[in-house]
């Protein structure tokens, strides 16, 4: 073991910062062998096997090619849960937790129908599903992968959600939001129904079922839709820009906030009285997407910062 310590500090000490290199060994050690960091300092381990080693080396490889680790590992933690990942999903971020607790707190003890928009891996829809258990939760995203990376969370995080795969700019849209749907109260125990309109993850026991339109239905809208300009890519780092999917990164140079204004036109048909449709924003554009909001019937908004102090977060309220 004490070996492979070695070559892993080894292999990373003239690319990564010696804090960073440190905290991807550890983590590498105990997704890979299961050993806590407490063993780790301790110097108390076990005989790696041939598989581990192996694994080892294609993550070291990988990491060397600045290929982010959450891929490496397929695993990303998010407010306090685990989600699978690949390159087909973004990489759950901190401040996209710092939506969550909002939304958690905004809502806490309460029954909400909540609609997740680019739902993604679906951190943001289960980890809401988790934490309001009185919830009703569905999420749509336009990526089958997307939604079947997202439908795999679900049940391995245990809580219900009603998947839908649709393209929030298409004609499509505004119809589907007017059948009635299905939602689904939260148990413990899943299978998986497909049909040709949508996927969802359904309870194999006790169920209880909602059919109604979305239409005035929905006490929660929350989107991290696209947001950065093509022509930002030149300042990227390159493990964003090479690994993770161009269609929930970027928007059009002189559209930046084509997906929030189509979002915002639908949430005011969409959300009940009082209810709430929340962002998260590119933090250069929040007086920008702040007016629009504002143009498109949501007055009530508030632009909130993030623990960097950063503008990152819209909510804003559809009146009574």
């Amino acid at each position: 073991m004490t070996e492979t310590i070695a070559y892993i500090r080894n292999s990373l000490k003239d690319i990564y910062p010696p804090g960073e290199a440190q905290a991807l060994v550890r983590l590498i050690m105990e997704r890979v062998c299961g050993l806590s960091t407490h063993q780790l300092l301790l110097g108390k381990g076990k005989e790696l096997s041939d598989t581990e080693k192996f694994k080892i080396k294609e993550i070291v490889e990988g990491l060397r090619l600045y290929k982010p680790i959450q891929y490496l590992l397929g695993i990303a933690d998010f407010y306090g849960m685990e989600f699978k990942v690949t390159p087909d999903v973004l990489i759950p971020r901190p401040e996209t937790a710092e939506l969550v607790e909002r939304i958690i707190t905004d809502y806490q003890g309460q029954a909400p129908r909540i609609l997740d928009i680019g739902t993604g891996s679906g951190c943001i829809a289960i980890s809401l599903a988790k934490h309001l258990p009185k919830a009703e939760v569905a999420a749509v995203d336009i990526s089958p992968e997307a939604l079947a990376m997202a439908e795999e969370n679900a049940r391995m995080n245990q809580v219900s959600v009603s998947f839908h795969e649709l393209d929030i700019l298409s004609e499509g849209y505004s119809s589907f939001m007017q059948e009635k749907q299905n939602f689904h109260v939260r148990e413990t125990r899943f299978s998986c129904t497909r049909n040709k309109i949508f996927t969802y993850v359904k309870l194999k026991s006790h169920t209880e079922e909602t059919e109604a339109s979305l239409i005035g239905n929905l006490n929660c809208i929350v989107s991290n839709p696209p947001y950065i300009m093509y022509r930002e890519k030149a300042t990227m780092e390159a493990n964003v820009l090479e690994n993770e999917p161009h269609l929930a990164l970027f928007v059009p140079d002189d559209d930046p906030l084509l997906f929030y204004r189509a979002i915002a036109r639908n949430a005011r048909r969409l959300l009940r009285p009082g209810g709430r449709l929340y962002f998260e924003i590119h933090e250069n554009f929040a007086d920008e997407t702040f007016r629009m909001l504002t143009r498109e019937g949501f007055p009530d908004t508030a632009v909130r910062r993030d623990l960097n102090d950063k503008n990152r977060m819209t909510c804003s309220l559809q009146r009574r």
